[in-house]
């Protein structure tokens, strides 16, 4: 009977997060960033939010790490995201670079949401963002791809490449997850056990599983809603780097 209960309740929290993720949607992308440094030395963090997503999805992450003396960024790259994932990427890259020429900062640290992660890992692999990023948390992002592409592609598929290249198999999932993850980028995965949009495809390449591979009680909107989730990322965020390797000469 508890375990019963304990279902219903899991339950209803899912859907508790969906309808507060449906809320923040409707928020758009005017949403107000706060420019104060609250932490002296604290890295700023850069949120990327996912497919039919805007700014305000991101909201409850925003608030929280603003709470916790984080300087935050949210980038939007088109509610709907019909076009090319590449091509976002590409923005997105450009923008993290002018991000740390203008803070004069060395790097900042990337949390992706949903297929936000898939746009932000492009960038790191392929365009020379791990320049510019210390560490890339993955929130739900569908890193196996997922089947939702089907209904996107009856619908949209005409005109836009992303449901193409987040279908399961696609070239644009293979050559992400083969290519190597640069040095100096540390990544995690964040997941939900109970996500139908984006299922956990398991740990990839460069993940430490013990350490980088987190799957958590909840559904897809659960991952930025609920606040187990936030902890996963807030932990990540703060862990110290570890000292670099001294390089010895014969």
């Amino acid at each position: 009977m508890a375990k019963r209960r304990g279902v219903i309740q899991h339950a209803a929290e899912t859907i508790s997060h969906g309808f507060g993720y449906a809320r923040h949607l409707l928020r758009g992308n005017r949403v107000a960033g706060d420019m104060s440094w609250v932490e002296p030395g604290s890295r700023p963090v850069v949120l990327v939010h996912g497919f039919l997503g805007t700014r305000g999805t991101m909201l409850p992450l925003t608030r929280r790490l603003q709470s916790d003396g984080k300087v935050v960024f949210s980038y939007h790259h088109g509610m709907l995201q019909l076009g090319s994932l590449s091509r976002s990427a590409e923005e997105l890259a450009v923008k993290l670079r002018g991000l740390t020429e203008s803070l004069e900062i060395d790097r900042v640290d990337v949390v992706g949401f949903s297929m936000g992660g898939l746009v932000a890992l492009h960038a790191v692999k392929f365009l020379y963002a791990h320049h510019h990023v210390r560490r890339l948390g993955l929130m739900g992002t569908p890193l196996g791809g997922t089947w939702m592409s089907l209904a996107g592609m009856a619908t949209v598929g005409l005109v836009s490449a992303s449901v193409w290249q987040v279908r399961p198999g696609s070239r644009f999932i293979r050559e992400l997850r083969a290519a190597p993850l640069p040095a100096g980028v540390r990544l995690r995965q964040i997941h939900a056990d109970a996500d139908a949009l984006c299922p956990d495809p398991g740990p990839i390449e460069g993940v430490d599983r013990e350490r980088d591979y987190v799957v958590l009680p909840g559904g897809h909107s659960s991952l930025v809603i609920a606040q187990p989730f936030y902890a996963a990322v807030r932990e990540f965020l703060d862990e110290p780097d570890e000292p670099a390797r001294a390089v010895l000469s014969r």
